[in-house]
């Protein structure tokens, strides 16, 4: 029996910290006006970022010497409900799901994880740059950039 239980304990323990990439839900919920976080450095973020989202500085300690933990130390100065939707994203898939399991370990529930910046960026760019009304293939073409095939 206690074989068992030590198993359970193990399995709960990994599915708490297993974070999930999930870059259409960010789009989505930065479309319907979710604070988005760019945990890119600042040299990234001013190369390009997310419109409306604001860069945090992982590097910044909150008092235990533990920089990982500076983010949920921010994230306390601006978000009040922890269930609140937060869209995060980084240099790399790594680091965002870094970011996200730190974040879940405080109490932060309402994390939905952009992944990487580039393919993020992509991803809202084609969502914006074709029209739900528009069919592929009835995009406008080269020769005349207002009519339609």
């Amino acid at each position: 029996m206690r074989h068992w239980i030590a198993f359970a304990a193990l399995l709960s323990a990994f599915n708490a910290h297993a974070g999930i990439i999930d870059v259409n839900r960010a789009v989505d919920e930065i479309n319907d006006g979710a604070l988005i976080l760019d945990l890119r450095n600042e040299s990234d973020f001013a190369a390009g970022n997310v419109h409306n989202s604001l860069q945090v500085n992982l590097e910044l300690e909150d008092g235990t010497g533990i920089s990982a933990e500076g983010l949920a130390y921010q994230l306390r100065k601006v978000v009040l409900d922890p269930n609140a939707t937060v869209v995060i994203y980084s240099d790399t898939d790594q680091h965002a799901l870094e970011a996200e399991d730190t974040l879940v370990k405080h109490g932060y529930f309402g994390i939905v994880n952009g992944g990487n910046y580039e393919e993020l960026r992509d991803a809202l760019f084609d969502h914006v740059s074709r029209p739900d009304d528009v069919l592929p293939g009835d995009e406008p073409t080269d020769d005349n950039p207002t009519a339609i095939n």
